[in-house]
C-alpha cells in the first residue's frame, strides 16, 4: 500500500518532470551573427556554425588551407622576382608586408576553423581522432593568434575584447581533460559516499550509525530523520560535503577565476545556514547540515556526471543543440529541484518540530533572503555588466546575446521581498511548535 508520504512524493516528482518538459520545448541554438572576421568564441556561436557545416566538414576544412597556399604561392613569387624590381621598391615591401599580414590572417583562421571544427566534432560524436586534430590545430592556433597580437599595431585585426574571448576560449579547450578527470573524481566520490549510507551496508558503531546513512536518509527516506537517531563522523562528512559542493562549481566552470564559483556557491549555501540556525538542534549542527546539503549534491552528481563525459562544453552544447538530451535532462534536473524543496520541507519540519505550514514558511523566507541577496549584487555590479563579465569567463553566449536587461535587479528584489515578508509574516504568526500543539 502506497504511503500518504510516498504518493505526496510521487506528486512532486511528477510536477518536476511536467515543469521539466515544458522548459525543454523553450530551448534551441538562436540566430547568431556571424559577420565578424573571426566567428565569436562561445558555445552557441561556433556550434551553431559546426551544425551548419558538419555535413560538408573535409571542405570546410579544405577552404582555409587554399587561401593559406595560395597567398603563400603568391608571397614566393613576388619575393624571387626581388632581382627585377628597379623602381617603386617601396609599393614592392608594402606589397610583401601586405602579403605577409593576409598569410598571418588566412593562416590564423585556418587553425581557428579546424580547431573549434574538430573541437566541436569531438564534443559531438566523441572521435577520438578530432579529439587529437583538435588539440594539435589548438597549439597551431595559439601560436598564430599571439603572433598576431605581437604584431598588430594601428589597423587591429583582433580586437582587445575579441582575442580576451578567443583566450579564454583556448584557456577551456586547454582545461578540458583536467575538467573531466576532477568531475570523474567527484561523480566517483558522491557516490561512493552515497552507496555507503545504504542501510546495513555499514555496521554502525555502537548505536551510532555512519554519517553517509543520513545523506542516503535524506535523498530517499527524509521522513526517518530524526533528531533521536545518532551518527559518527558528522563533521568530517560535513566538511567534506562543502568542499565537495564548492568545488564542483569551479569543474563546472571549468576553472574559471573563483570569483564567479565562489558567489554561485555562497548563494546555494546561504539557505542551508538558514535552515540550520532556524532548527534548533541542539549538538546536531553537522547532522543537520548534511541532511540539507543531501539533496543539492544529487543534482550535482546529475550535472557533473554530463561534465565528466566531454567537458561542460559538451553539456552547454548538447542543451542547446540536442532536443532529446535537453528533454532527458531538464525533466530530470526539475524533479531532483522539486524533490529537494519538499525534502527541505520536511527536514525543516524534522529538525525543528515545527508544523508543515511553518516549515513550508521558512524555506519560502531562505528563498526571498537568497533571490535578495542576488539583486543587490546585481544592483552593486550593474546586470549588463555582470552577465558580460560571467559570460567572458563561460562563453555561453555571444557578446549581441548579452542586453541591458533594465529593471531586472529591481523586479528581483521586488520579489524576493514580497517572498520573504510573506513567509516572514506567516512564520510569526504560527510560532507554536508542533510540540506544543500536541500538548494542547
Amino acid at each position: 500500500m502506497i504511503t500518504r508520504n510516498a504518493l505526496l512524493g510521487i506528486i512532486v516528482l511528477m510536477a518536476g518532470l511536467t515543469a521539466g518538459f515544458f522548459a525543454s520545448l523553450c530551448s534551441e541554438f538562436p540566430e547568431t551573427s556571424t559577420a565578424w572576421e573571426l566567428p565569436e568564441a562561445s558555445v552557441i556561436s561556433l556550434g551553431t556554425l559546426y551544425d551548419q557545416n558538419k555535413d560538408q566538414f573535409q571542405e570546410v576544412m579544405a577552404r582555409g588551407s587554399v587561401l593559406v597556399r595560395e597567398t603563400a604561392l603568391r608571397k614566393k613569387v613576388l619575393e624571387e622576382a626581388l632581382d627585377t624590381v628597379l623602381a617603386n621598391y617601396d609599393i614592392y615591401e608594402q606589397e610583401i608586408s601586405k602579403l605577409e599580414r593576409d598569410l598571418a590572417v588566412y593562416s590564423l583562421k585556418d587553425y581557428y576553423t579546424r580547431f573549434y571544427m574538430h573541437y566541436f566534432r569531438w564534443l559531438d560524436t566523441g572521435d577520438k581522432q578530432s579529439a587529437i586534430r583538435y588539440k594539435l590545430a589548438l597549439g597551431q592556433f595559439k601560436a598564430s593568434l599571439y603572433y598576431i597580437l605581437e604584431q598588430q599595431e594601428g589597423d587591429q585585426y583582433i580586437s582587445s575584447l575579441q582575442a580576451e574571448n578567443l583566450q579564454a576560449f583556448i584557456r577551456i579547450a586547454e582545461q578540458s581533460d583536467r575538467t573531466i578527470r576532477w568531475a570523474k573524481v567527484l561523480v566517483v566520490v558522491l557516490i561512493f559516499l552515497l552507496v555507503m549510507g545504504i542501510p546495513r551496508f555499514i555496521r554502525t558503531v555502537g548505536y551510532k550509525r555512519f554519517a553517509a546513512s543520513l545523506f542516503f536518509d535524506a535523498i530517499f527516506r527524509p521522513n526517518l530523520v530524526s533528531g533521536l537517531n545518532s551518527w559518527h563522523s558528522t563533521l568530517r562528512m560535513l566538511v567534506a560535503f562543502l568542499l565537495l559542493y564548492l568545488f564542483a562549481f569551479v569543474v563546472f566552470s571549468s576553472f574559471v577565476s573563483w570569483k564567479i564559483p565562489l558567489i554561485f556557491g555562497s548563494l546555494g549555501l546561504f539557505p542551508v545556514i538558514l535552515y540550520i540556525g532556524l532548527s534548533y538542534s541542539s549538538g546536531k549542527t553537522s547532522a543537520t547540515g548534511i541532511s540539507f546539503l543531501a539533496p543539492k549534491m544529487l543534482i550535482i552528481i546529475l550535472v557533473l556526471g554530463i561534465v565528466a563525459l566531454r567537458g561542460p562544453f559538451f553539456f552547454w552544447y548538447r542543451i542547446w543543440g540536442m532536443d532529446i538530451f535537453r528533454l532527458i535532462f531538464l525533466s530530470l534536473f526539475f524533479m531532483m529541484i522539486f524533490r529537494k524543496i519538499h525534502v527541505n520541507a520536511i527536514l525543516i519540519r524534522k529538525w525543528s518540530h515545527r508544523n508543515r505550514s511553518v516549515s513550508a514558511a521558512i524555506e519560502a523566507l531562505a528563498l526571498g533572503i537568497q533571490l535578495i541577496l542576488a539583486g543587490i549584487l546585481l544592483f552593486s555590479f550593474g546586470t549588463k555588466e555582470s552577465l558580460e563579465a560571467m559570460n567572458r569567463e563561460l562563453l555561453l553566449f555571444p557578446g549581441n546575446l548579452i542586453g541591458s536587461c533594465p529593471g531586472l535587479q529591481f523586479w528581483l528584489i521586488l520579489t524576493a521581498v514580497v517572498l520573504s515578508l510573506t513567509a516572514l509574516i506567516f512564520f510569526l504568526l504560527n510560532r507554536k511548535r508542533a510540540s506544543e500543539r500536541t500538548q494542547s
